[in-house]
């Protein structure tokens, strides 16, 4: 049976990264602003949340920390390898940039780990799953907002954002109804998360902090440390 406690949550998830998508869709304007801010929230998720949570997992399985360590090197590569390719075949007045689709697709899929780790957390402990799925409220938003910045940055129209916002808040919903119906091998983890970690890198050091170059560095450099910082906050609490 489904633990309705675990699709509970990723409902709420569901309206938490709708709200930071509809942030970054009411003030299009201030997309620099946003990507400086979105920039920090990335690197903050990578470098506090997903990467140490790798590693913590791999040790737990008894695995070799270089596993999500090298998989977070291979999410970097192989995300700079696929919008080169991207980019090499498009022109600029094709109209808006492959590349962005293929970003809000990481983060779509990121959103469905979020869940499959609300789903399994329900499935190990209540108490657990509460912890896991407070985190993963906590972040969503940022969620919300990263995956709409990415694809405003790209060119991407307000229709399509709005599409694929509400792919990334269903996404938790998938992943926990998956996870609570399939076994999945704890080894994919470890693995998976240290893969999103090197997107996320990629995509806040290549695009969202680059986008918010025009901005005047006395408002920039505080949106993108305030946006780490908050990411820093949010899973000490959690």
């Amino acid at each position: 049976m489904i633990p309705w406690l675990a699709l509970l949550f990723a409902g709420v998830a569901f309206f938490s990264t709708m709200a930071g998508g509809f942030a970054a869709l009411r003030w299009p304007g201030r997309v620099q602003a946003l990507a400086a801010l979105a920039g920090g929230v990335v690197l903050g998720a990578a470098f506090f949340d997903l990467l140490p949570e790798a590693i913590d997992r791999a040790i737990e399985l008894k695995l070799t920390a270089q596993l999500p360590v090298g998989a977070c090197l291979v999410g970097f590569l192989g995300f700079y390898t696929l919008e080169r390719f991207l980019h090499h075949h498009h022109e600029e007045d094709e109209g808006p940039s492959r590349a962005g689709l293929v970003g809000a697709a990481g983060f779509i899929v990121h959103s469905v780990f979020d869940g499959l780790a609300i789903g399994l957390g329900f499935r190990i402990d209540t108490t657990l799953g509460l912890l896991v799925a407070l985190a993963v409220i906590g972040h969503d938003f940022s969620d919300g907002l990263n995956t709409v910045s990415y694809l405003i940055t790209h060119g991407q129209p307000t229709n399509r954002s709005r599409v694929l916002l509400i792919a990334d808040a269903l996404a938790p919903l998938a992943g926990a109804t998956f996870a609570s119906l399939v076994p999945v091998p704890p080894v994919v983890f470890p693995v998976a998360i240290g893969f999103f970690s090197g997107l996320f890198i990629y995509a806040a050091s290549t695009t969202l902090l680059p986008r918010s170059k025009d901005l005047a560095l006395g408002t920039a450099l505080p949106l993108t440390i305030g946006g780490a910082v908050a990411m820093f906050l949010i899973t000490r609490l959690a």
